[in-house]
């Protein structure tokens, strides 16, 4: 999987999610389907290879706070942009950091609340509007990134909601999924990371706690999936009947995706 991986200076976790086989033996094409974590540090060097990567769309699935705080460096005028407001509270530290706050601090906690957190995105109205525009750009072709903060927990459900829609079958869904923990070198980032985030908290933290909120667990995949069956009886029921992807507009994906 790592030649999915796009080297970047400053940009992390950016990968190419197409490529793998669907069930009737079909093939989704490369150089269409990317996901990413934000464009805040991307370096010159990381723009002008983006540049040149003939992109078409970006979709930002983070909160205003969250791209207020961390404002991406790239897109440019030739990739267009699209994020949504909609709902969102304007408070100053995005939801896991509030957490952090709210929780003793133990690992458990932390993979209760990345649990609890799964449960919720797929019916978060402001992310099935960002969601629906996902597919509404694919559908007209070219290609896109999708990415949040971290490219992993809205933007891993996403991606499984992506190749759902592309019948590739579960397994590889939720393989894709968990090559986060190997496209991001977690341990070697950790220092980094847990400084940022003592500094905003004005809080010492745990590594121990803070691994099950900065890596994924296929257990939180499952937790997203069940509980989008348990509300809807399927995924494909829920594309259809959430984010507007239905038999037809997933056959059309498919023709345009797959080689």
């Amino acid at each position: 999987m790592h030649d999915r991986l796009v080297d970047f200076e400053r940009v992390l976790n950016f990968r190419d999610f197409g490529g793998w086989e669907t069930t009737d033996g079909a093939k989704i094409v490369r150089g269409k389907l990317f996901r990413s974590a934000a464009f805040n540090d991307a370096s010159d060097a990381d723009i002008a290879r983006l540049d040149a990567m003939d992109i078409k769309f970006l979709v930002d699935l983070r909160r205003p706070e969250e791209r207020s705080h961390e404002p991406n460096r790239w897109p440019g005028e030739q990739c267009r942009t699209i994020f949504n407001d909609e709902g969102a509270t304007g408070v100053s530290l995005p939801p896991h950091l509030v957490a952090l706050l709210q929780s003793d601090l133990s690992p458990q906690a932390t993979r209760g609340y990345m649990t609890s957190l799964y449960r919720e995105i797929p019916f978060d109205p402001r992310l099935i509007r960002l969601y629906r525009d996902w597919f509404s750009e694919l559908g007209q072709g070219g290609a896109g990134v999708i990415h949040c903060a971290a490219g992993k927990d809205r933007t891993g459900i996403g991606c499984a909601l992506t190749l759902f829609a592309l019948d590739v079958d579960k397994e590889t869904v939720f393989a894709d999924y968990e090559f986060t923990n190997a496209a991001v070198d977690l341990e070697k980032r950790m220092p980094k990371i847990q400084a940022r985030m003592e500094e905003r908290l004005a809080r010492k933290l745990d590594p121990e706690a803070l691994k099950p909120m900065l890596g994924v667990e296929v257990g939180y995949l499952h937790a997203a999936i069940n509980a989008i069956e348990a509300g809807r009886g399927s995924v494909l029921n829920y594309l259809e009947q959430d984010i507007g992807v239905g038999a037809r507009e997933r056959a059309a994906l498919r023709d345009k995706l797959s080689a």
